[in-house]
Formats: C-alpha cells, sequence, structure tokens
C-alpha cells in the first residue's frame, strides 16, 4: 500500500504554504490516477508542457499530447492501477516548484499477480493565473550501460 502524501496543513489565516499546495496537487494526482480519470490527471499540466516520459518518442510537447500518453497508459492497463512518490522532495523558489523522487508503480490485472515498477522522476511547476502547473516532466527508467535495455523490478531502498 502507498504512503500517502502528508496532508496540507494551514498557516495562520488559512492559506496553504506553497510546499503543501505542491503536495495536495501530487496527492490529487495519484487519485486521478486510481480511478484512471484523464481529465483530472490532466488538470494540472500546462498547455506548452514539455514531457520526457518512459516510452517513445524522446519528447512529448503539449497537453494534447501528453494527454494521449496518459488515456493509452490507463487503457493499457487492466484492474487497479496505483502510483505515488514516497520519497517526493520539493524546491520552491518564488513562482517555480521543483520535485523529484523516486515513482513507484503498481498494476493488479483480475487473475494476475500485482506487479511494482520503479523509476525516476523530476517535475517542474510554474505558478500561472494563481495555480500551479507541471511545465516540465522527466520520467526514465534505469539502463543497464552494457546492453542499453531498460531495468526494471527494482526495490527502492526508501
Amino acid at each position: 500500500m502507498p504512503r500517502q502524501a502528508r496532508r496540507p496543513h494551514r498557516r495562520e489565516g488559512g492559506d496553504m504554504t506553497a510546499e503543501d499546495e505542491i503536495r495536495a496537487l501530487h496527492a490529487a494526482w495519484f487519485k486521478a490516477s486510481e480511478s484512471k480519470d484523464v481529465d483530472a490527471s490532466m488538470a494540472p499540466i500546462a498547455e506548452d508542457v514539455v514531457s520526457y516520459e518512459h516510452e517513445a518518442p524522446l519528447q512529448y510537447r503539449g497537453v494534447e499530447a501528453l494527454r494521449e500518453t496518459c488515456r493509452a497508459g490507463f487503457e493499457n492497463s487492466a484492474g487497479e492501477l496505483r502510483w505515488d512518490i514516497p520519497d517526493l522532495e520539493i524546491v520552491i523558489r518564488d513562482d517555480i516548484a521543483v520535485t523529484w523522487g523516486l515513482n513507484r508503480m503498481w498494476n493488479r490485472e483480475p487473475g494476475k499477480p500485482a506487479y511494482q515498477l520503479w523509476s525516476r522522476g523530476t517535475r517542474i511547476f510554474q505558478r500561472r493565473d494563481g495555480r500551479w502547473q507541471l511545465i516540465h516532466q522527466h520520467v526514465s527508467f534505469p539502463c543497464e550501460p552494457e546492453t542499453g535495455r531498460a531495468v526494471f523490478g527494482l526495490e527502492a531502498a526508501i
């Protein structure tokens, strides 16, 4: 079971801190993925996002390109799907937030054993029109230098 992102707290006066807003954004993102809700998953994505995903091509430009890969991922994941970032790190300076950590993804398809994958992820958000939007993402699997092939089945020591 994933460790949940820590619950946002409010500063005096009721306002969330920028870090709390980013953590709440991630928590909503995780929940949207569990229900395979493409629209909710795309809510924090900027129109001009550039994303380096796990699969080809090398980059996706624009929210619609990313929407399509997200939709395909949900459709190809029969059964229960979850992801989280147990070791989520956040650095915020003014209107830019950088996050990174190890992505833990797992799927439980009917009649099959559950499986888990770990990958690396770095995300950059910019506050635009009062809300945080993902402007860049880089996710990757480690590779075996001798073969150039992605390595799966690694366990993170978190």
